[in-house]
Parts: structure tokens; C-alpha cells; sequence
């Protein structure tokens, strides 16, 4: 946490999970949550942005694509019954053999930066539930 705040990356610990919750990424529209996990072997960073029902066969048809364009993230679709449909953004590092203050920043930065760009590419192709939304009205005629 203390790297964290020599970087000026805005986070807090929940009362709820164990887990360092990132600020910036957290405030985006459609996003549930942004995390940051540290354990013995290493850290790992999720993002949870919530999906439209209605978009969940076209971005399952295109998870590959995204996995390719953000080589450093790994993007997969989690569906639970009781909830909607969610993106999972994913980037893990390895911290057993060490990392120093600066690899870790660095590391962190760009893997913000990467979400922050997929998040805005999901959001052009529809596939977010945002909640401002216009409510659309068919103006067909029956």
C-alpha cells in the first residue's frame, strides 16, 4: 500500500474482502469493482464491469480479439445465476523471486491503463450496462 501511495494510485482496504480496492479504475462507468490482491506468490489485479444481457453473445464472440489486443490482460466473461452478466479483467504478477518499487508502479500503471482502454472499446462496441441509458421507445407503427 505504501507503493501504491508513492505512486499516486488512489485506493482503500473494505471492510468486506481482503483486497486493496483502485480508486480510478473503480469510479468508471460499468465497472463493479477493481482490486488488487496481494499474496505469497504474488499479486493479482481483477476488474468486474458489468454487461449487458443483450450483449453477452456478441462479446463472447469476441473475447479472443480482445485477449489478443491486451496481450497483458486476461479478459474472460463470468455468468451467475442471481446476476448480470460480468467481464472479468485479470493481470497477474509473479513477486516470489522480487520486484522492486519501481517494476511494480510501472506494472500497475500499465495495467490500469490497459483496462482503462478495453473499458472504453466495450463501451463504443455496446456492451456495457450503463445505468443513465435513455430508455428507448420503438416508434413502430402496429
Amino acid at each position: 500500500m505504501r507503493w501504491l501511495t508513492a505512486g499516486y494510485i488512489d485506493h482503500y482496504v473494505c471492510e468486506n474482502c481482503h483486497g486493496i480496492h483502485l480508486s480510478e479504475l473503480q469510479e468508471l462507468d460499468g465497472v463493479l469493482e477493481s482490486r488488487l490482491f496481494v499474496e505469497h506468490e504474488g499479486a493479482m489485479v481483477t476488474t468486474e464491469i458489468e454487461v449487458r444481457p443483450t450483449a453477452l453473445l456478441s462479446l463472447i464472440a469476441d473475447l479472443s480479439r480482445l485477449n489478443m489486443n491486451y496481450p497483458s490482460l486476461k479478459v474472460f466473461v463470468d455468468i451467475v445465476d442471481d446476476n448480470l452478466p460480468r467481464l472479468i479483467v485479470a493481470d497477474y504478477l509473479h513477486t516470489q523471486a522480487g520486484i522492486d518499487q519501481a517494476q511494480f508502479l510501472w506494472i500497475m500503471q500499465q495495467t490500469m491503463m490497459a483496462t482503462q482502454q478495453l473499458l472504453s472499446e466495450i463501451t463504443e462496441l455496446g456492451f456495457l450496462m450503463l445505468e443513465d441509458e435513455p430508455e428507448k421507445t420503438s416508434a413502430a407503427v402496429h
